[in-house]
């Protein structure tokens, strides 16, 4: 037991040289985590991102490291939307989407699986022999993506009352996701906040791994398109990023 212990330290170590010696080998820093050696990575995340301040691969893993869902959600939406050409842009996504399946949320998942499709054909996440409809879905959005979930989930009442995501642009009912959290309380606070300044707001609950967590949501909107210009408003006049969220 302490010899693989040890082993693993090499390993983990070596990978981390090999980061701060040149290009950041994020691959091995992602298997590290993947392996259960995430402690060894974090101790240098840092120095690793004061190192490479702007590297999606590195911020990549900062949110692999994050134990809090929404925010870790938060972290792996920002490379998606700032890094959209990055080899770890799709894997980003992916997690988004696995975060959304796993709160039940499954028409926004599937949303998020359209982009997927559409924007990353390429991507192992939908290319692979046994395809994304095949497999289970991960149960926390911070567990490794070694197969995909379905995109469609296991017949419950809430899934029944569902219907399929529709694509950017179409008619349907949107709103925005402006904070996730486990205390009633700060969700209650965040929808006051949002009150005082003329939205309209609400928090919803969601149960994940056990546990509730609370959602706001701003706003009630008939296209993606409107959503996401209501999105770019919060953002320029409060400073405080959202999702567009299907209802």
């Amino acid at each position: 037991m302490r010899l693989r212990m040890l082993t693993a330290l090499i390993i983990g170590w070596s990978a981390l040289a090999m980061a701060q010696t040149g290009a950041p080998d994020v691959q091995q820093l992602v298997d590290l985590v993947n392996r259960g050696q995430g402690d060894v990575v974090k101790a240098e995340l840092p120095s690793l991102l004061t190192r490479y301040p702007n590297n999606p691969g590195i911020l990549y893993v900062q949110a692999l490291l994050t134990s809090e869902g929404a925010e870790a959600v938060r972290m792996y939406q920002s490379i998606v939307d700032n890094f959209p050409k990055s080899e770890w842009a799709d894997d980003a996504l992916y997690k988004v989407y696995q975060f959304y399946y796993s709160l039940g949320l499954y028409r926004t998942a599937e949303l998020k699986m359209a982009q997927l499709k559409r924007e990353y054909p390429s991507s192992k996440y939908i290319t692979s022999s046994a395809g994304p409809d095949a497999q289970k879905p991960a149960t926390d959005a911070q567990k490794p993506a070694a197969t995909p979930p379905p995109a469609k989930p296991a017949a419950t009442p809430q899934a029944q009352t569902e219907s399929p995501a529709q694509p950017a642009g179409e008619t349907g009912l949107f709103s925005l996701q402006v904070g996730a959290y486990t205390a009633l309380t700060n969700a209650d606070r965040q929808k006051k906040y949002f009150e005082e300044r003329g939205y309209t707001a609400e928090v919803i609950s969601r149960v994940r791994d056990g546990r509730s967590m609370y959602v706001v949501l701003v706003g009630a909107y008939r296209t993606y398109d409107e959503a996401k210009a209501r999105a770019a408003e919060i953002k320029q006049r409060l400073n405080i990023d959202s999702f567009v969220l299907s209802r």
